[in-house]
């Protein structure tokens, strides 16, 4: 079921359809909001998609968000979508809600799963290793201990979206349908700990205090999740 388009997301669309006309060719209103899973954490995230690029064109858009927060605006030409790398391609066929025009999306491919998957896992690993083995050290010296309890704290959430991104597509690689929203994915799933990734996204609001004090375990888990999608596609050769 399509969600309601919130008033705000609507008065940001007709801005940028007003400000940049003939030049827009498709506005696609993304993520958590758009597919009606939305958290206190949660940015609108918006896909426009021009043209043609230049310098004035950023200018107008830039214009359009001053001043108002939670967003994230992704841009791009017509002519980049058509040579988009084969990685990050999910963005464009799904969990968005069109608002004006529209795209050739680039094709998805097994390839281009493979290479998402293996790209999630890269940049889960990193962000949970440097953290497991640095963030206390920073938390020990820096005078601002609070915020980089914080940043720790909310760097794994981003890494545990990260995550939620790569089991859905999973699915797809698995011959499966991409799962409309978290809790059909949640359904699918029987490993406790990739439940567990799922559901970390989704009650973060009342996880963050616990994760503040000690993220670790959760750097750990998601690690291990990383290795683990690693190891099947080596496994599967994909």
């Amino acid at each position: 079921m399509t969600p309601q388009v919130p008033g705000e997301v609507r008065g940001v669309a007709d801005d940028l359809i007003a400000a940049l006309g003939d030049d827009l060719a498709a506005l696609l209103w993304h993520g958590s909001w758009a597919a009606g899973e939305q958290t206190p954490e949660s940015d609108h995230d918006m896909i426009v998609v021009l043209k043609t690029v230049d310098d004035d064109v950023l200018k107008s858009i830039e214009r359009i968000f001053r001043g108002r927060s939670g967003w994230s605006t992704f841009v791009k030409s017509e002519q980049e979508l058509r040579q988009y790398p084969l990685s990050g391609r999910l963005q464009f066929h799904y969990s968005f809600v069109t608002l004006h025009g529209g795209i050739d999306a680039p094709p998805v491919t097994r390839g281009g799963l493979s290479q998402d998957l293996r790209t999630w896992a890269a940049t889960i690993n990193h962000e949970c290793r440097y953290r497991i083995i640095h963030g206390a050290a920073r938390e020990d010296s820096d005078a601002e201990t609070g915020f980089i309890r914080r940043r720790n704290a909310r760097w794994m959430y981003y890494q545990a979206k990260i995550a939620v991104m790569a089991i859905k597509a999973r699915e797809l690689l698995l011959g499966r349908d991409y799962p409309a929203n978290r809790a059909e994915l949640r359904e699918r799933l029987t490993d406790p700990e990739e439940l567990s990734i799922v559901d970390s996204v989704d009650g973060w609001h009342e996880l963050r205090e616990q994760a503040e004090d000690d993220f670790v375990p959760t750097a750990l888990l998601l690690d291990r999740f990383a290795r683990n999608v690693v190891r099947q596609l080596d496994e599967t050769k994909v």
